[in-house]
């Protein structure tokens, strides 16, 4: 906040900074905001980029769907989305109404985690969900995104990126390939977002 106070720009950041002059939130408000936008809108989709290079290096013949039509990156673009969930952390919830899951009661008032990365490979409702599969019919009913008023604020933004970038890194980079055998890629296990430390290729 002090940088941007200094240095004014014409930016996000610059405009919480006035919003803190103002009295409207407090400087830490608008620093935690700032992070939280940095790890929201960049961390998650640097990682699906490098984790949808991987697999789709791994299941070539679904390049040419990254490579076909609009509505063909769009749906692979949301199987990608489905097959890879990079938020491996469960949601927390709470209740608002006593419900019965599996014969299970969950009654008002009670926590639940809800671990979209299992349920978008639910096999009672995705068929084979182990495949990569752009055609499936249901292909946009993941959760990547979480499901209903907590549904990201980004997911245009995030799914215009992987729908740009995706398509170019395959169309400049036609021979591109991972320059070390799978074992060798050190996955991010204990943080919010999966994802790979680097990614290192050759073309």
């Amino acid at each position: 906040m002090r940088t941007k106070r200094a240095t004014p720009g014409d930016d996000v950041v610059t405009r919480l900074a006035a919003q803190a002059d103002d009295g409207v939130i407090t400087d830490q408000d608008a620093a935690d905001l700032s992070a939280f936008l940095l790890f929201a809108g960049h961390e998650t989709t640097a990682n699906m980029i490098a984790l949808s290079t991987i697999t789709l290096l791994n299941n070539p013949d679904q390049i040419p769907h990254i490579l076909g039509g609009p509505d063909q990156v769009a749906s692979t673009v949301e199987e990608l989305l489905r097959y890879l969930t990079i938020v491996h952390g469960g949601l927390r919830r709470t209740a608002i109404d006593d419900v019965t899951i599996g014969g299970v009661t969950i009654h008002a008032g009670e926590g639940v985690i809800i671990p979209v990365n299992v349920a978008n490979r639910d096999p009672e409702f995705f068929t084979n969900p182990d495949d990569l599969d752009p055609e499936r019919a249901n292909v946009r009913q993941h959760l990547a995104f979480g499901y209903g008023i907590h549904q990201c604020l980004g997911q245009p933004l995030a799914r215009a990126e992987l729908q740009i970038v995706l398509p170019e890194v395959f169309r400049r980079l036609p021979s591109l390939k991972i320059a070390v055998p799978m074992e060798e890629i050190a996955f991010k296990q204990a943080t919010a977002v999966y994802g790979v430390r680097e990614l290192p290729v050759t073309w």
